[in-house]
């Protein structure tokens, strides 16, 4: 596949997840990542204009929020402005921890890290020398990862999470 990828991430642990699933072997397509919360926040025309014609835009967010707030206004811009862009969202179910548990053998997220607790994981997550061996250790399965039912308030962007087979590696 030789088309650009760009992932709008929510924080500095999805950015850390992120590049530990493009280290070889990738378990995801590798492509840029960018701190953005797209939940929250609009992208700027100066952010969608650099992104090439016919790239995946990828979008992970957390879903444990209220309101789904700006990300439709975010598709539509991309939709608008990048020609030929396939969009791709990665809803975390609720959280990144939510996730890690579910994709993991780890009972508690904080036992990926060896953290004393849990309000201290995104921390100790972020700082990891290398992620990709922790969560190898630990038997991440990416076909269970970002694969939950959407929740009521982020239903409609299931349209959205039915491409995640373009950027999430089968296993073998």
């Amino acid at each position: 596949m030789n088309k650009r990828c760009f992932y709008f991430v929510e924080g500095e642990c999805e950015e850390t997840l992120i590049n530990a699933l493009k280290k070889d072997p990738a378990k995801i397509i590798p492509g840029r990542v960018k701190k953005w919360n797209v939940i929250d926040r609009v992208l700027p025309n100066s952010i969608l204009n650099t992104i090439q014609p016919g790239s995946i835009v990828v979008l992970v967010f957390d879903t444990d929020v209220q309101s789904s707030g700006f990300l439709e206004k975010n598709i539509q811009m991309l939709k608008k402005i990048v020609s030929k862009v396939l969009i791709v969202c990665l809803p975390q179910v609720l959280n990144l921890e939510d996730e890690l548990e579910r994709c993991t053998d780890v009972k508690n997220v904080k036992e990926l890290t060896k953290s004393k607790s849990r309000s201290d994981f995104k921390r100790d997550f972020c700082r990891l020398t290398d992620c990709r061996q922790a969560l190898d250790i630990h038997h991440i399965d990416i076909g269970r990862m970002w694969a939950q039912p959407l929740l009521e308030g982020f239903a409609s962007f299931s349209l959205y999470t039915g491409d995640r087979k373009q950027v999430v590696r089968q296993e073998k």
